[in-house]
């Protein structure tokens, strides 16, 4: 049997710092941590049987993981666990997930380095087989609750969630129901593929494409929310819908209720617990799951185990619908509704993006709460500077509304094209102080607000959180480079990490490359030139506005950004953010430096890939680039009225929250201030500070000069970074910008005599 002096004696260190390095009781060196866990995986090491069981005499506690505080299936489960355990003279130690397998995994370590008795556990990473069984090979008693891993050999009490999907299916389609949807989680957990196995069964039966029909979710209601939102948008009369939560069910309603919908003729079934109340949730129809003797069926199974070897069990329980029936009302196809009285019509003419899409979806809660339709149409970001100008130079305007990137507010202000809104915004304190600050300032020019923010935030960086905390990829690192792995400092360190994570470098490395880069256009491209100069101490134009980029650390940055090329998944010049977004949401790269704007979007598409592996800090340096849109009123708009009323809607408390949960971005206080939001989005709570140290992209224009359109300054920019990658020397290219940047302010009469 191996024991911890094996261990030691492997790892090269003392018994002492094994059982430090174990316990976390004290520092224990990150070299020496990386011996001792290479020693304990070589010899498969696990705490002395004999030992553990004496000890276990003496414990009288057991371990309980919950995902969440706020799912009252789980409460009364727990509720049933406890009243056995408690029975038994049994202490009861509770800890939550929070839906995170980083946070389970410590409180997991927790519950076996303090020795309990046992553990009780519903996971949020079920599939994760490699971690469990390192957990059960302590010997320490372990019953799965509702979600079964994939390891043959374990304790599981849990329901029969295919049969229910497969009794509500059937069901509803004998009542007469045809469109029949499921929202769920990730089918990585077991309760949710049973339930989506035999949802895809009844669809083959019934000749329908299932997929078309399947809403993933993170089983939160406010993701629920998000994906219902978008999916009623669209299809604003659905017949029937199964949630296999209460948390799902809620979320659908509320989506429901801020579009409008009163779901007269629909029918939503949530997978409910017992109770004695008819209806679980409003307006919906709930399932009878007996939590309460779920919980204490695990845990009696529990103390079976705890007090003698025996062989491991399963027990499923039926859902008491199955034996009582469930009344399902026939299915009655409703009249289309009537249109009530006029309808005034706002034209927005915005950027082709998330956030827009989601101000999109909320437009009908604006027409509901205030009879005004919006009109929007998009354009994509590099067209839209121009089809601002063509519009608001024609006879006869067709928008109200102009979305636009912030370098580009002074160009606006100055060719007249926008209405002065100071007073609009200073008037009402109330309205004043639900902007961030921060944001505010990006309306500014010459001390007047000739905007509203819209969009605001700045570069962080993303990275594989599983990746940088594995101890055998940390080792592997530290014998290549000789320092720490993690997220990197500098833009050296970045191209040291990437470089490390790209397989053709790197044979061993978990995934194919170390990150990507958005280059296809200059709007995108830019914004990493940009942090590169200045993470390296460089800058582009003198304290006299002169263009200065060829310089010494203006050369070292556009050749680190060079030297970054083989580390990322496709050609930069060929990669849009979308690329990119893609390519780290689906595990192909370990890191990406983008927007915040997009972070919601990154965790929503990992939900089903990589769902808690997430980590993010500050970029290299610090030297992010802020982002701003901004929304400003036409100045020959003849609705300014309904305009104004409009960007009043915008700051509302409630719309802002939606707005960060259909896409993670609101440039309003109050989603900053909600920690139910902060804790399902954890990358807002580094947006603020963030805030301090990013930059905007400005031109080096002087005061009360006519300022130079922004793509003109950065199309000289990226037309000669191209030829970088051509091979033309960064020298040469650099001096280049600097004449062709030194030409284009000259005729925008830049130096005329005397300046």
């Amino acid at each position: 049997m191996v024991t911890i002096k094996d261990v030691a004696k492997q790892a090269g260190v003392s018994i002492a710092t094994v059982s430090c390095a174990l316990s976390g009781k004290k520092n224990v060196s990150h070299k020496a941590r990386i011996r001792i866990m290479e020693a304990i995986e070589k010899l498969n090491y696990v705490p002395n049987e004999s030992a553990r069981k004496l000890r276990m005499h003496t414990s009288r506690d057991i371990g309980v993981l919950l995902t969440s505080i706020d799912d009252t299936y789980h409460s009364e489960i727990f509720k049933g666990i406890t009243s056995v355990i408690q029975g038994n003279n049994f202490s009861v130690n509770i800890g939550f997930s929070n839906n995170q397998p980083k946070v389970e995994i410590e409180i997991l370590n927790d519950f076996v380095s303090r020795n309990f008795a046992g553990i009780i556990l519903i996971s949020c990473m079920s599939n994760d087989t490699q971690y469990f069984e390192k957990l059960l090979s302590h010997r320490i008693p372990v019953v799965f609750i509702e979600r079964r891993p994939l390891n043959p050999d374990i304790n599981f009490v849990g329901i029969t969630n295919k049969k229910t999907m497969s009794y509500l299916t059937e069901q509803l389609y004998s009542q007469g129901y045809r469109d029949i949807s499921l929202y769920c989680g990730s089918p990585g957990m077991s309760s949710e593929s049973d339930c989506v196995g035999a949802f895809r069964e009844f669809c083959q039966k019934k000749k329908v494409r299932a997929e078309d029909h399947i809403n993933y979710t993170n089983m939160s209601k406010e993701d629920a929310f998000r994906v219902a939102l978008v999916k009623l948008y669209d299809n604003p009369k659905p017949e029937a819908i199964i949630a296999t939560s209460g948390n799902i069910a809620q979320g659908i309603q509320e989506s429901a209720k801020v579009l409008g919908l009163s779901l007269e003729g629909s029918i939503i079934i949530a997978f409910s617990e017992e109770t004695w109340m008819d209806t679980q949730y409003r307006s919906a129809l709930g399932t009878s799951r007996p939590a309460f003797k779920l919980g204490a069926a695990g845990a009696s199974l529990l103390l079976r185990h705890i007090n003698e070897e025996l062989p491991h069990e399963s027990i499923l329980l039926d859902d008491n619908c199955i034996k009582t029936g469930l009344s399902i009302p026939p299915f009655q196809p409703q009249e289309e509704p009537v249109e009530k009285g006029d309808i005034q019509e706002l034209s927005l003419l915005m950027e082709d993006s998330p956030f827009t899409q989601a101000v999109k979806i909320l437009s009908r809660k604006f027409r509901n709460d205030y009879g005004i339709a919006l009109n929007i149409e998009t354009e994509s970001q590099s067209r839209l500077p121009e089809r601002i100008i063509e519009d608001a130079l024609s006879k006869d305007p067709r928008f109200d509304v102009y979305m636009f990137d912030m370098p580009w507010l002074n160009f606006l202000v100055q060719n007249n094209f926008l209405e002065d809104l100071t007073d609009f915004i200073t008037e009402d304190r109330n309205f004043f102080n639900s902007i961030l600050r921060e944001n505010l300032k990006d309306s500014l020019y010459q001390n007047r607000y000739y905007s509203v923010p819209f969009i605001g935030g700045a570069q962080i960086l993303f990275y594989r959180n599983d990746l940088f905390e594995d101890p055998l990829i940390g080792k592997d690192f530290y014998t290549k480079h000789g320092y720490k792995l993690q997220p990197p400092r500098t833009w050296a360190e970045f191209n040291a990490v990437a470089s490390f994570f790209t397989r053709e470098h790197n044979p061993n490395s978990p995934v194919e490359y170390g990150t990507s880069c958005p280059g296809i256009i200059a709007e995108e491209f830019c914004p990493e030139i940009y942090n590169r100069i200045w993470g390296f101490n460089g800058t582009m134009f003198s304290n006299k506005t002169l263009p200065c980029f060829n310089t010494e650390n203006n050369r070292r940055a556009f050749k680190n950004l060079i030297e970054l090329q083989p580390c990322t998944s496709r050609p930069i010049l060929e990669t849009s953010i979308n690329n990119t977004l893609e390519d780290f949401s689906t595990g192909k790269t370990a890191m990406l430096v983008t927007y915040t704007s997009y972070a919601s979007q990154i965790m929503n598409a990992i939900n089903q890939q990589i769902y808690g592996k997430l980590g993010f800090t500050f970029v290299p340096r610090r030297t992010s680039i802020a982002v701003g849109w901004n929304l400003g009123l036409n100045i020959f708009s003849k609705k300014k009225d309904i305009a104004l009323q409009f960007f009043k809607w915008l700051y509302r408390k409630d719309l802002n929250y939606y707005l960060t949960i259909l896409d993670g971005q609101s440039t309003s206080v109050y989603p900053y201030e909600n920690n139910e939001l902060l804790k399902l989005y954890p990358w807002m709570q580094i947006t603020l500070d963030n805030f301090k140290y990013a930059r905007k992209r400005v031109a080096g224009s002087k005061k009360n000069f006519l300022t130079i359109p922004w793509n003109k300054i950065e199309d000289i920019i990226y037309f000669n970074t191209k030829r970088m990658f051509d091979r033309v020397p960064v020298e040469q290219c650099l001096s280049d910008i600097d004449y062709s940047l030194t030409q284009l302010m000259a005729v925008y009469g830049h130096f005329r005599r005397g300046n």
